[in-house]
C-alpha cells in the first residue's frame, strides 16, 4: 500500500513546479521508504519461518514429553508463580499460586519440593531429583508417582536464578511393574521354600539351579548350596538316563530308588545322606517361551515310601477291621432286636449343646432334638415337668433320671403315647458330668392299665362318697320335718280339742311337703354329683322364657308388700342354651331372693355381651352376714340368725347347674341393704332384636 502511494506521488510531481533541492529530498525520502518497506517484508518472512520452526520444535518436544510421560513447568522466582507446559509444548500463560499448584501433588511431598526449590534458588544445590506423589483424587487406585528434576533455567546479570525449571516424569507404571515383579519373585520364593513337597529347578541346559528346603530334608542334604554348585545334570537321576530336553513334555512318574546301589555305583552325590530304598512320585513341568524354546525345567515330587508302607499296613488292617466289623454288626443286631422287642430307645442328653439324642436303631443315624423341639413333643400338661427335668440336667445334677411323660404322639387306637425316661449322669476323668445316658421306654400299655385301674377305683370311691353324702344329708336335714310330723301325729292320741286338729293337720302337711322337697333336692344334687345330668343345648328365645322363670320363682312365696321388677331389654333373643337347666337356676335364685325379703323390692335383669349371658338378681332384704357369705353355696348353709336358708340345698344346686353349663356365679351382700347375685353363662347367639327404648 505504501509503494502505491509513493508511485502516485512521483507521477504527479512533474505537474508541480518544484525546486531541484526539494526534488532531491523527495527522491532520497522515496528510496528510504522503499528500503524500509523491503526490510519490513523480509522481517515478516523471517518471523513466520522462525515461528514455524519453533512450532515444529514445540510439537516434537510435546510428542517426546508425552511419549515419555513427562511434563515441564517453571517457577518464577520474583513472582513466586508456577507455569505449566500445555499440550502443544508451549509454556501456558496461566499462572498458579503455590496453593493452587500444590493441588496437583501430595501436600507433604509438595512442601518437600518447595524446600528443594528454595535450596536451588539460594544456591545451596545446583539441581535436585526427588520422587513425589500426585493428588489422591487423580485415580481410583491411588495417587500417581512422579520423578521430578529441578534446576535453574534462567539467571539475571548477577547470576541469581530468575526462572527454575521442573521436569516431571510419570513413573507410576514403572513403579507398579517393579512392584509386581518383586511380588512375583517374593511369591515364587515363598511358595518354593515353604512348599510341603519337594521342588527342584533346572535351567534350559538341564543343570540344577535351585532346590527347596523340603527336598533337602527329604534326601537328608546338609549343605544345599554345595549340591547346587556341583552343577548336577538332570540325566544323572536314575529315572532320566536318556532324557531328551528338546522334546521334553509335562509328565508324571513313580520310581523305586535304591540309594545304596546308586552309592555303590558312584552315581549318588556325597551331600545326599539318605540311605535305603524309597518310593518317589515325581512331576516334571518344562517351561517354554512363546517360540517354544526351553527356558527352565521345574520338578516337584514327594517321598511316598511311608505312604506305600502305610497302604500295605492298611490292607492288613482292613482285613482285621472287616472281621471286627462283622462281630460288631452281630452285636448291634442283637441290641437292636432287644430295643425293638422292649419298645425302648437309647437316650443321650448333652448339657453343653442342650440337645437330646435319640437312637432307635444303632445302624441308623441318631435323631437330635433341641430343647424347644423336645418340649413340643410333650403334652402341654406335662411340659412343666419336662422343663424342670431339662433344667436339672443343664445344671448337671447328680440325681438319676426317672420320670414318665405324656407325649403328643398317638397309638393306632388314638391314645397318647407315654414314655418313661431312666438315665444316669456320665463323668469324665476329672469327675465332671459330660452327658446323661439312659433309656426311654414306651409304657403306654402299662399307663393305660394303671389309668383304668385308677378310674375304676375312683368310680368305686365316688360311689362310696355319694352314698355317704346322701346318708349324711338325709340324717342331717330329714330328722327335723320327720320329727315334726311324728310329734303332731302323736298329739292325736293325747287329749286335745277338736279345733286343734285342723292345726295339727296343717303342720303335718307343711312338714310333709318340706320333707318331700328335701328328698327331691337330695336326689337332684346326688345326680349332679354323679355326673348324671348334662346340658342339652337348643335354640331358645330367652327374652320370653326369662319373664316366665322369674315369675315362677316369685309365685312360690308371694308377698304383696314386695315389688317384683323384671328388666328385659330384648324383644327377641335367640340363643343356644339348656332352657330347663337355666330356668331352674333363675327360679331358685328368684325364690331365694323373695324368701329373704320382707318388704321392698326384688329385681331380675339380664344382658348379652360377647358370647356371655349375664343375669343379675338383687333384693332389698335383710342381707347376709359377712361370716356366712363365703359359705353361701355350701350345702345346708344358714343365715345370720343361724336359721336354715330354704332347704339348705337350693344355692348348692344352683352353683352345680351353673358350673355344668360352663358358667360362673358370684354374690355380694350387706346386712340391712340386701343381696345381689351375678351369674354368667356362655352361649351362642343366633339372632337378637332389642326393644326401642334400649337401642
Amino acid at each position: 500500500m505504501y509503494t502505491k502511494i509513493l508511485l502516485e506521488a512521483i507521477l504527479y510531481l512533474p505537474l508541480i513546479a518544484i525546486p531541484p533541492t526539494v526534488w532531491m529530498s523527495v527522491f532520497v525520502l522515496t528510496v528510504i521508504v522503499a528500503a524500509l518497506i523491503y526490510y519490513d517484508r523480509l522481517y515478516q518472512r523471517m518471523a513466520k519461518h522462525q515461528s514455524r520452526i519453533i512450532h515444529d520444535f514445540n510439537n516434537r518436544l510435546a510428542l517426546i514429553l508425552n511419549a515419555d510421560k513427562t511434563n515441564i513447568w517453571t517457577y518464577d522466582v520474583p513472582t513466586r508463580r508456577y507455569q505449566r507446559m500445555n499440550a502443544e509444548g508451549v509454556i501456558d500463560k496461566l499462572e498458579y499460586t503455590p496453593i493452587d499448584f500444590s493441588r496437583f501433588f501430595n501436600r507433604n511431598d509438595f512442601e518437600e519440593m518447595r524446600n528443594e526449590i528454595f535450596a536451588v534458588r539460594d544456591g545451596k544445590k545446583v539441581s535436585v531429583c526427588l520422587q513425589m506423589r500426585g493428588s489422591s483424587s487423580e485415580t481410583v487406585s491411588g495417587p500417581r508417582r512422579y520423578e521430578v528434576k529441578v534446576s535453574v533455567l534462567r539467571r539475571d546479570d548477577s547470576g541469581k536464578p530468575l526462572t527454575i525449571l521442573g521436569v516431571q516424569r510419570d513413573i507410576t507404571d514403572e513403579r507398579n511393574l517393579r512392584e509386581r515383579e518383586r511380588e512375583r519373585l517374593l511369591r515364587y520364593q515363598t511358595v518354593f521354600n515353604s512348599s510341603l513337597v519337594d521342588m527342584v529347578l533346572y535351567d534350559e541346559n538341564g543343570i540344577l539351579t535351585d532346590i527347596n528346603d523340603q527336598s533337602a530334608q527329604s534326601f537328608h542334604i546338609a549343605n544345599k548350596q554345595a549340591l547346587i554348585e556341583a552343577n548336577q545334570h538332570i540325566s544323572e537321576m536314575t529315572s532320566f538316563d536318556n532324557i531328551d530336553l528338546d522334546n521334553l513334555e509335562q509328565m508324571r512318574c513313580t520310581a523305586l530308588m535304591d540309594l545304596n546301589k546308586l552309592d555303590e555305583e558312584g552315581r549318588k552325590s556325597n551331600v545326599v545322606k539318605l540311605q535305603g530304598k524309597l518310593y518317589y512320585e515325581l512331576m516334571i513341568y518344562p517351561v517354554r517361551d512363546d517360540f517354544g524354546e526351553l527356558l527352565a525345567i521345574f520338578m516337584e515330587g514327594r517321598n511316598i515310601t511311608e505312604m506305600v508302607e502305610t497302604f500295605k499296613r492298611q490292607q492288613q488292617s482292613m482285613r482285621e477291621l472287616q472281621q471286627a466289623t462283622e462281630r460288631v454288626r452281630n452285636y448291634t443286631d442283637n441290641i437292636n432286636m432287644a430295643l425293638k422287642m422292649a419298645e425302648c430307645r437309647i437316650m443321650n442328653y448333652m448339657p453343653d449343646t442342650h440337645t437330646l439324642q435319640i437312637i432307635s436303631d444303632l445302624n441308623m443315624p441318631q435323631h437330635e432334638l433341641s430343647q424347644i423341639r423336645s418340649l413340643d413333643v410333650i403334652d402341654s400338661s406335662f411340659r412343666l415337668t419336662a422343663r424342670r427335668l431339662l433344667h436339672q440336667m443343664d445344671h448337671r445334677s447328680l440325681k438319676n433320671i426317672d420320670t414318665r411323660l405324656k407325649t403328643i404322639f398317638h397309638e393306632q387306637d388314638g391314645e397318647n403315647v407315654w414314655l418313661t425316661f431312666n438315665g444316669i449322669p456320665m463323668h469324665d476323668e476329672d469327675g465332671h458330668i459330660t452327658h446323661y445316658f439312659g433309656m426311654s421306654r414306651n409304657d403306654t400299655k402299662l399307663v393305660r392299665t394303671e389309668m383304668k385301674l385308677k378310674a375304676e377305683t375312683q368310680k368305686a370311691q365316688e360311689a362310696e362318697n355319694l352314698k355317704n353324702a346322701f346318708l349324711q344329708n338325709m340324717s342331717y336335714e330329714i330328722r327335723i320335718p320327720l320329727n315334726t310330723v311324728l310329734g303332731f301325729a302323736e298329739l292325736f292320741e293325747k287329749d286335745h280339742d277338736i279345733e286343734d286338729e285342723r292345726i295339727f293337720v296343717e303342720e303335718i302337711k307343711k312338714n310333709s311337703n318340706a320333707l318331700l322337697a328335701l328328698v327331691n333336692d337330695i336326689l337332684y344334687i346326688s345326680r349332679i354329683d354323679a355326673h348324671m345330668i348334662e346340658p342339652k343345648l337348643q335354640p331358645t328365645d330367652f327374652a320370653n322364657s326369662f319373664d316366665t322363670h322369674c315369675h315362677m320363682g316369685w309365685s312360690a312365696n308371694s308377698k304383696t308388700e314386695i315389688k317384683t321388677i323384671v328388666e328385659n331389654p330384648y324383644e327377641h333373643l335367640i340363643v343356644s342354651i339348656d332352657d330347663d337347666m337355666l330356668g331352674k337356676v333363675i327360679e331358685n335364685l328368684a325364690g331365694f331372693a323373695i324368701s329373704n325379703t320382707q318388704e321392698g323390692m326384688v329385681r331380675a335383669k339380664y344382658e348379652y355381651r360377647m358370647g356371655m349371658l349375664n343375669i343379675t338378681v338383687e333384693d332389698s332384704g335383710e342381707g347376709i352376714a359377712a361370716d356366712v357369705l363365703p359359705h353361701l353355696f355350701d350345702r345346708f348353709s344358714h343365715n345370720q340368725d343361724k336359721l336354715q336358708c330354704g332347704t339348705g340345698l337350693v344355692l348348692p344346686i344352683v352353683k352345680g347347674l351353673v358350673e355344668l353349663m360352663g358358667g360362673t356365679i358370684e354374690c355380694s351382700s350387706e346386712l340391712g341393704k340386701g343381696t345381689t347375685v351375678w351369674l354368667s353363662i356362655p352361649c351362642e347367639l343366633i339372632s337378637s332384636e332389642k326393644k326401642k327404648e334400649f337401642i
